[in-house]
Protein backbone atom coordinates (compact mmCIF):
# COMPACT_ATOMS: atom_id res chain seq x y z
CA UNK A 1 0.00 0.00 0.00
CA UNK A 2 3.03 2.59 0.61
CA UNK A 3 3.98 1.90 -2.85
CA UNK A 4 0.78 2.95 -4.25
CA UNK A 5 0.54 6.13 -2.07
CA UNK A 6 4.21 6.58 -2.88
CA UNK A 7 2.75 7.01 -6.47
CA UNK A 8 -0.07 8.71 -5.88
CA UNK A 9 1.98 11.50 -3.93
CA UNK A 10 4.75 11.85 -6.82
CA UNK A 11 1.59 12.17 -9.35
CA UNK A 12 -0.37 15.07 -7.32
CA UNK A 13 3.21 17.19 -7.16
CA UNK A 14 3.51 16.44 -11.18
CA UNK A 15 0.14 17.54 -11.53
CA UNK A 16 1.25 20.99 -10.11
CA UNK A 17 3.74 21.55 -12.68
CA UNK A 18 2.33 23.79 -15.96
CA UNK A 19 3.09 21.02 -19.12
CA UNK A 20 1.66 18.62 -16.91
CA UNK A 21 -1.80 20.19 -15.99
CA UNK A 22 -2.34 21.66 -19.70
CA UNK A 23 -2.13 17.70 -20.63
CA UNK A 24 -4.92 16.89 -18.10
CA UNK A 25 -7.91 18.84 -19.93
CA UNK A 26 -6.68 17.06 -23.27
CA UNK A 27 -7.86 13.38 -23.25
CA UNK A 28 -10.93 14.00 -21.41
CA UNK A 29 -12.13 16.69 -23.72
CA UNK A 30 -11.45 14.94 -27.04
CA UNK A 31 -13.03 11.80 -25.35
CA UNK A 32 -16.49 13.18 -24.53
CA UNK A 33 -16.53 15.62 -27.88
CA UNK A 34 -16.22 12.49 -29.79
CA UNK A 35 -18.81 10.02 -27.79
CA UNK A 36 -21.39 12.45 -27.47
CA UNK A 37 -20.90 13.02 -31.16
CA UNK A 38 -21.58 9.30 -31.80
CA UNK A 39 -24.51 9.34 -29.23
CA UNK A 40 -26.25 11.71 -31.44
CA UNK A 41 -25.03 10.25 -34.58
CA UNK A 42 -26.12 6.62 -33.36
CA UNK A 43 -28.54 7.10 -30.58
CA UNK A 44 -31.69 5.72 -32.93
CA UNK A 45 -29.45 2.52 -34.32
CA UNK A 46 -27.80 2.26 -30.73
CA UNK A 47 -31.36 2.32 -28.75
CA UNK A 48 -33.36 0.10 -31.06
CA UNK A 49 -30.73 -2.52 -31.60
CA UNK A 50 -29.95 -2.81 -27.56
CA UNK A 51 -34.03 -2.80 -26.88
CA UNK A 52 -34.54 -6.11 -29.78
CA UNK A 53 -31.20 -7.48 -27.86
CA UNK A 54 -32.48 -7.41 -24.23
CA UNK A 55 -36.46 -7.99 -25.75
CA UNK A 56 -34.86 -11.57 -26.43
CA UNK A 57 -33.26 -12.11 -23.23
CA UNK A 58 -35.66 -14.13 -20.46
CA UNK A 59 -35.42 -12.25 -17.61
CA UNK A 60 -36.99 -9.22 -19.61
CA UNK A 61 -39.65 -11.09 -21.31
CA UNK A 62 -40.76 -12.33 -17.95
CA UNK A 63 -40.70 -8.58 -16.10
CA UNK A 64 -42.65 -7.42 -19.02
CA UNK A 65 -45.07 -10.38 -19.14
CA UNK A 66 -45.21 -10.05 -15.33
CA UNK A 67 -45.98 -6.12 -14.80
CA UNK A 68 -47.50 -5.53 -17.98
CA UNK A 69 -44.86 -2.57 -19.03
CA UNK A 70 -44.22 -3.90 -22.65
CA UNK A 71 -41.82 -0.78 -22.94
CA UNK A 72 -39.52 -2.02 -19.91
CA UNK A 73 -36.63 -3.52 -22.62
CA UNK A 74 -36.58 -0.33 -24.81
CA UNK A 75 -36.67 1.99 -21.47
CA UNK A 76 -33.86 -0.31 -19.78
CA UNK A 77 -31.76 0.44 -23.57
CA UNK A 78 -32.12 3.87 -22.73
CA UNK A 79 -31.11 4.04 -19.33
CA UNK A 80 -28.36 1.65 -20.34
CA UNK A 81 -26.85 4.00 -22.93
CA UNK A 82 -27.26 6.72 -20.45
CA UNK A 83 -25.12 4.79 -18.14
CA UNK A 84 -22.56 4.05 -20.51
CA UNK A 85 -21.74 7.47 -21.73
CA UNK A 86 -19.16 8.33 -18.72
CA UNK A 87 -17.41 4.38 -19.05
CA UNK A 88 -17.21 4.65 -22.88
CA UNK A 89 -15.93 8.47 -22.76
CA UNK A 90 -13.75 7.19 -20.53
CA UNK A 91 -12.36 4.60 -22.26
CA UNK A 92 -12.20 6.87 -25.03
CA UNK A 93 -9.69 9.07 -23.12
CA UNK A 94 -7.63 6.66 -22.10
CA UNK A 95 -7.12 5.39 -25.17
CA UNK A 96 -5.96 8.61 -26.13
CA UNK A 97 -3.85 9.33 -23.71
CA UNK A 98 -2.00 5.42 -23.98
CA UNK A 99 -1.26 6.43 -27.82
CA UNK A 100 -0.33 10.83 -27.69
CA UNK A 101 -0.52 11.85 -23.99
CA UNK A 102 1.30 8.98 -22.66
CA UNK A 103 4.30 9.32 -24.44
CA UNK A 104 4.90 13.34 -23.23
CA UNK A 105 4.03 12.26 -19.54
CA UNK A 106 6.68 9.34 -19.41
CA UNK A 107 9.48 12.41 -21.23
CA UNK A 108 8.57 14.78 -18.63
CA UNK A 109 8.92 12.28 -15.70
CA UNK A 110 11.91 10.53 -16.37
CA UNK A 111 13.59 13.82 -17.38
CA UNK A 112 12.58 15.07 -13.77
CA UNK A 113 13.47 11.55 -12.00
CA UNK A 114 14.54 9.12 -13.58
CA UNK A 115 17.70 10.59 -16.16
CA UNK A 116 19.80 7.72 -15.11
CA UNK A 117 17.48 4.41 -15.36
CA UNK A 118 18.63 2.48 -17.87
CA UNK A 119 17.00 1.61 -21.39
CA UNK A 120 16.50 -2.28 -21.46
CA UNK A 121 13.61 -1.67 -24.69
CA UNK A 122 11.57 -5.08 -23.59
CA UNK A 123 8.91 -3.64 -25.20
CA UNK A 124 7.88 -1.87 -28.64
CA UNK A 125 5.74 1.03 -29.78
CA UNK A 126 3.52 -1.58 -31.85
CA UNK A 127 3.70 -3.91 -28.68
CA UNK A 128 2.06 -1.01 -26.89
CA UNK A 129 -0.51 -0.05 -29.59
CA UNK A 130 -1.72 -3.77 -30.04
CA UNK A 131 -1.87 -4.06 -26.34
CA UNK A 132 -4.30 -1.01 -26.31
CA UNK A 133 -6.55 -2.25 -28.77
CA UNK A 134 -6.39 -5.59 -27.39
CA UNK A 135 -7.42 -4.26 -23.93
CA UNK A 136 -9.81 -1.69 -25.59
CA UNK A 137 -12.18 -5.00 -27.14
CA UNK A 138 -11.74 -6.98 -23.69
CA UNK A 139 -13.16 -3.98 -22.46
CA UNK A 140 -15.98 -3.43 -24.84
CA UNK A 141 -16.66 -7.19 -25.09
CA UNK A 142 -16.82 -7.48 -21.25
CA UNK A 143 -19.10 -4.31 -21.17
CA UNK A 144 -21.41 -5.61 -23.40
CA UNK A 145 -22.02 -9.21 -22.11
CA UNK A 146 -22.10 -7.60 -18.54
CA UNK A 147 -24.97 -5.09 -19.38
CA UNK A 148 -28.03 -7.26 -17.89
CA UNK A 149 -26.52 -7.41 -14.39
CA UNK A 150 -26.83 -3.33 -14.33
CA UNK A 151 -30.51 -4.45 -13.23
CA UNK A 152 -29.02 -5.42 -10.17
CA UNK A 153 -28.25 -2.64 -7.51
CA UNK A 154 -25.02 -1.77 -6.88
CA UNK A 155 -23.53 -3.20 -10.18
CA UNK A 156 -24.26 0.18 -12.21
CA UNK A 157 -20.90 1.29 -10.06
CA UNK A 158 -19.16 -2.12 -9.59
CA UNK A 159 -18.54 -3.44 -12.99
CA UNK A 160 -17.55 -0.43 -14.94
CA UNK A 161 -15.25 0.16 -11.25
CA UNK A 162 -13.45 -3.43 -11.48
CA UNK A 163 -13.15 -3.12 -15.76
CA UNK A 164 -12.00 0.25 -15.86
CA UNK A 165 -8.90 -0.95 -12.84
CA UNK A 166 -8.16 -4.12 -15.02
CA UNK A 167 -8.08 -1.47 -18.54
CA UNK A 168 -6.07 1.22 -16.49
CA UNK A 169 -3.53 -1.55 -15.46
CA UNK A 170 -3.57 -3.53 -18.69
CA UNK A 171 -2.73 -0.51 -20.37
CA UNK A 172 -0.64 1.90 -18.98
CA UNK A 173 1.75 -0.79 -17.03
CA UNK A 174 3.23 -1.62 -20.67
CA UNK A 175 3.43 1.83 -21.70
CA UNK A 176 5.72 2.78 -18.78
CA UNK A 177 7.78 -0.37 -19.12
CA UNK A 178 8.22 -0.74 -22.73
CA UNK A 179 11.17 1.17 -22.78
CA UNK A 180 12.79 0.66 -19.24
CA UNK A 181 12.03 -2.94 -18.64
CA UNK A 182 13.18 -5.92 -20.34
CA UNK A 183 10.52 -8.52 -21.06
CA UNK A 184 11.42 -10.56 -18.20
CA UNK A 185 11.60 -7.84 -15.69
CA UNK A 186 8.17 -6.57 -17.14
CA UNK A 187 6.69 -9.84 -17.02
CA UNK A 188 8.36 -10.03 -12.69
CA UNK A 189 6.74 -6.97 -12.21
CA UNK A 190 3.41 -7.04 -13.43
CA UNK A 191 3.36 -10.77 -11.46
CA UNK A 192 4.66 -9.62 -7.98
CA UNK A 193 3.04 -6.04 -7.99
CA UNK A 194 -0.42 -7.32 -9.70
CA UNK A 195 -2.16 -7.39 -6.45
CA UNK A 196 -1.32 -3.38 -5.94
CA UNK A 197 -1.55 -2.51 -9.88
CA UNK A 198 -5.29 -3.85 -9.72
CA UNK A 199 -5.87 -2.16 -5.99
CA UNK A 200 -4.51 1.46 -7.80
CA UNK A 201 -6.62 1.08 -10.05
CA UNK A 202 -9.58 0.65 -8.53
CA UNK A 203 -8.63 3.46 -6.35
CA UNK A 204 -8.55 5.31 -9.89
CA UNK A 205 -11.52 4.36 -10.84
CA UNK A 206 -13.27 5.39 -7.48
CA UNK A 207 -12.14 8.71 -7.75
CA UNK A 208 -13.29 9.05 -11.45
CA UNK A 209 -16.94 9.60 -9.84
CA UNK A 210 -16.10 12.24 -7.96
CA UNK A 211 -18.28 15.33 -9.80
CA UNK A 212 -15.86 16.70 -12.55
CA UNK A 213 -13.22 14.37 -11.31
CA UNK A 214 -13.33 12.51 -14.85
CA UNK A 215 -11.10 15.33 -16.46
CA UNK A 216 -8.16 14.37 -14.29
CA UNK A 217 -8.34 10.88 -13.75
CA UNK A 218 -7.19 9.62 -17.08
CA UNK A 219 -3.71 12.09 -17.30
CA UNK A 220 -3.65 10.92 -13.51
CA UNK A 221 -3.75 6.94 -14.27
CA UNK A 222 -0.60 7.40 -16.73
CA UNK A 223 1.16 9.46 -13.75
CA UNK A 224 0.02 6.57 -11.30
CA UNK A 225 1.26 3.66 -13.18
CA UNK A 226 4.29 5.41 -14.58
CA UNK A 227 5.65 6.64 -10.90
CA UNK A 228 4.75 3.00 -9.81
CA UNK A 229 5.95 1.28 -12.59
CA UNK A 230 9.64 3.06 -12.36
CA UNK A 231 10.03 2.65 -8.96
CA UNK A 232 9.11 -0.87 -8.76
CA UNK A 233 11.53 -0.87 -11.69
CA UNK A 234 14.22 0.63 -9.81
CA UNK A 235 13.27 -1.40 -6.63
CA UNK A 236 14.30 -4.35 -8.44
CA UNK A 237 17.82 -3.42 -9.91
CA UNK A 238 18.94 -1.71 -6.52
CA UNK A 239 19.12 2.23 -8.15
CA UNK A 240 18.11 4.81 -6.00
CA UNK A 241 16.23 8.05 -7.32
Amino acid sequence: MSSIFRAFRQSFESLLRLRMFLLILLPPVVAVLLVFILFIVFWQAWSVGLAAFLEGLTPFRWIQDTTGFQEFAAFSAVVFLILAFIPLAYLTAVFFTSVFIMPLVLKIVVDSNYKHLEKKRGGTIIGSLWNTLVATFVFIAAFIITLPLWLVPGCQVLIPLLLTAWLNKKVFLYDVLQDFASPEERKRIEKEEAGSLYGMGLLLGLISYIPLAFFLVPVLSALCYTYYGLNALMDRRGVET
